[in-house]
């Protein structure tokens, strides 16, 4: 498969885990765009250089920066890609559980963006979720955005 016939994905979340996700898809061919809300990750990622410790992430940035953009605008990540990977942070909250509440805004924000687009869209939920949360997260986006053209994943194992 060329880079022209593989899908273009978003990376929602430029963190930690999202821009090394970023990265190496894009160094597998892959067109990605990163999303995120912090000005500074998306610039840092537009300049080749995430001020992100982790071993070869600059080095995969810059060697792929031709498959590799980011922004802030949900509406051009989502125009610009066949698939959205949600990697924001879920940090415990106070009764040791994990919160929801930055992946269910990422879901509101992609369902809006989502409501203007033709043709099919995968949202594949990568963040560490509870299980029984996962309707949850999935009625965020289809209360926004009720279509039968949108895909919801939930990759319940990614980073355990």
């Amino acid at each position: 498969m060329t880079s022209a016939t593989l899908p273009r994905v978003s990376v929602v979340g430029l963190g930690k885990l999202g821009a090394p996700l970023a990265a190496v898809l894009a160094s597998r061919g892959f067109t990605v765009t990163g999303l995120d809300v912090s000005k500074t990750l998306v610039d840092a990622l537009n300049a080749g250089k995430m001020p992100i410790v982790e071993p070869q992430l600059n080095e995969l940035i810059a060697a792929n920066r031709q498959r590799l953009s980011a922004t802030m605008d949900a509406g051009e990540a989502v125009d610009k890609s066949d698939a959205s990977f949600v990697i924001v942070p879920t940090p415990s909250d106070s009764t040791g559980f994990f919160s929801n509440r930055f992946v269910l805004q990422a879901m509101a924000t992609l369902g809006k963006a989502l409501r203007n687009k033709t043709g099919y869209h995968m949202v594949v939920i990568t963040s560490t979720v509870m299980p029984e949360s996962s309707m949850w997260l999935v009625s965020a986006i289809a209360a926004i955005c009720p279509s039968s053209r949108i895909v919801i994943v939930c990759e319940m194992h990614f980073t355990s």
